[in-house]
């Protein structure tokens, strides 16, 4: 289990590129999909964007923290003890902290928060309740303490309750592991808790592929090395 206190951190492709964005991404029981085009969220051409630069910065930032994220997620533990598995929880501490920092600056440089109001991400162990997306990004930001859940064990340590979802079962382990879950405490002591592979993957498909659109049609490629 990783507890982490505030971190210091604070081509265009053509058709293929945005072909993805139309894609439906799987997220558990909760199937997010993508939106199709621009005209579905407004008029987002007419928006004025910002500077090129700190909108490219932001975007290569927070597309790294993505990466790293996503392997973090699907990926497991070590099955050996040893200081391999704490590293890689303080490392997603610090990816995560990166992502909400830069997404925030993304989006307040391009579409702005408003935008992604109805953007959501479940909440753990509640599925039927949900935050948005906007506001999950401020309190990573704003952070005080950050928890990273990824057996039954740690769970009910954590949380005393038994987590409704499908456990893989490790080999060599007496813990059963599932997708890691973040329980962020807020400068304002609100907690919240979510699984980083749904936040990644809703991230993606609702805020991150529609920017790039909206950044393409102000000449700024994002795709573009």
């Amino acid at each position: 289990m990783g507890s982490y206190g505030r971190s210091p951190y604070e081509s265009r492709c053509g058709s293929q590129r945005y072909m993805l964005h139309r894609r439906e991404a799987g997220i558990g029981d909760g199937a997010v999909r993508a939106v199709d085009t621009l005209a579905d969220l407004g008029n987002w051409p007419s928006i004025e964007i910002g500077s090129h630069g700190v909108i490219r910065n932001a975007y290569q930032n927070v597309l790294n923290a993505c990466a790293r994220l996503a392997s973090f997620a699907t990926g497991g533990p070590t099955t050996t003890d040893g200081p391999i598995e704490q590293q890689q929880e303080i490392l997603a501490a610090d990816d995560l902290v990166t992502f909400g920092i830069h997404a925030r600056r993304l989006i307040e440089n391009t579409a702005k928060a408003k935008r992604f109001t109805q953007v959501t991400v479940r909440q753990q162990p509640m599925p039927g309740k949900r935050i948005p997306i906007t506001r999950l990004i401020n309190i990573l930001v704003h952070h005080q303490h950050i928890v990273i859940v990824r057996s039954d064990f740690q769970w009910k340590c954590d949380l005393l309750a038994i987590l409704s979802t499908t456990f893989i079962k490790l080999g060599g382990s007496n813990h059963r592991y599932f997708s890691p879950i973040i329980i962020l405490t807020s400068d304002k002591n609100r907690t919240i808790s979510f699984e980083v592979g749904e936040l990644i993957e809703t991230f993606q498909a609702k805020v991150l592929n529609p920017i790039i659109d909206l950044c393409g049609e102000h000449s700024l490629h994002l795709d573009l090395d």
